[in-house]
């Protein structure tokens, strides 16, 4: 065989690979939207739900008589579901949008379970509920979020959540409010619930701890250095998961506050690609050697 079909052959080899690592994390856990909420709102992407009160009603529905005036909404709340196992040592995050002809698009960061910083606070809170792995995500402004022209005929708006997690089981969303000034409800569709505290640590932080647990009296067999490399590498992986890019359809620009995860996450692979291929070709580089 040719030295030049050799490279060819396993230069090719090489960026196959490359290339199937690359969506590995590119957007985040599927948001699992109720059946009555799916009936007024639009799920374009997988990690992304929004409700329009404004624009064309043959690219889904639109809810316009829903809301009097636009210029009144300063926020929004979200209900979900998840499981609070993975809640509570995963973590989530993601945003609440209000995406506009106007404002564009304007995405308020969640973060929920162990993505929780009390150093780090959010603008949307993410409240506890009565009921085990439920939880409000809610903004609440103090300035409106869509401009008045909004309401105009030609234009769109819409209120929306995205996940930005991708190792979560499952999100399911079941309720929603869009909110006044005073946090009143200007509208509201599906299973809400309600809030109880803004939630500082993830809820069941303790189940996880007693795994790791060692009998008094007992010595640890484990390698203390082992377990603290493992603590980096879970840390770091943790981070990475936390910023996936959202987009939000044909009517919308990308939000700036999550776009550059993706675009990292899109990197990393790319660079283990780059990697493999350099394997590949060093491989082809000792065949060549060989051969003479």
């Amino acid at each position: 065989m040719k030295i030049s079909k050799i490279l060819a052959g396993m230069s090719a080899a090489a960026i196959v690979a490359s290339m199937a690592m690359i969506p590995a994390s590119a957007a985040g856990t599927k948001l699992n939207v109720s059946d009555d909420l799916l009936a007024i709102g639009r799920q374009t992407q997988d990690d992304l739900f929004a409700v329009f009160f404004n624009g064309d009603e043959s690219e889904g529905a639109v809810n316009k008589d829903a809301i009097s005036d636009l210029g009144a909404v300063y926020g929004a709340s979200f209900t979900i579901k998840v499981d609070n196992n993975d809640w509570n040592t995963i973590g989530g995050g993601g945003s609440i949008n209000f995406n506009s002809k106007s404002g564009g698009w304007n995405a308020k960061d969640w973060a929920g379970g162990s993505w929780v910083e009390d150093d780090k606070p959010k603008d949307t809170l993410c409240y506890t509920t009565e009921e085990e792995g439920t939880y409000v995500l809610e903004y609440l402004g103090d300035a409106p979020v869509f401009a008045t022209t909004d309401g105009d005929a030609d234009n769109y708006a819409a209120v929306g959540i995205n996940n930005w997690a991708a190792d979560l089981k499952g999100i399911d969303v079941v309720g929603m409010k869009v909110l006044g000034a005073d946090g009143n409800v200007l509208f509201e569709a599906g299973s809400n619930k309600d809030k109880k505290e803004v939630q500082k640590k993830p809820v069941a932080e303790e189940s996880s701890s007693k795994t790791d647990s060692t009998p008094s009296g007992t010595d640890s067999k484990k390698d203390d250095s082992k377990k603290d490399d493992k603590s980096s590498a879970a840390a770091t992986s943790s981070t990475a998961a936390g910023t996936t890019s959202s987009k939000a359809g044909t009517t919308t620009t990308t939000a700036t506050s999550s776009a550059a995860a993706s675009d990292n996450t899109a990197a990393t692979g790319a660079t283990a690609g780059l990697a493999l291929a350099g394997v590949a070709l060093a491989g082809a580089a000792i065949v060549i050697s060989k051969r003479k």
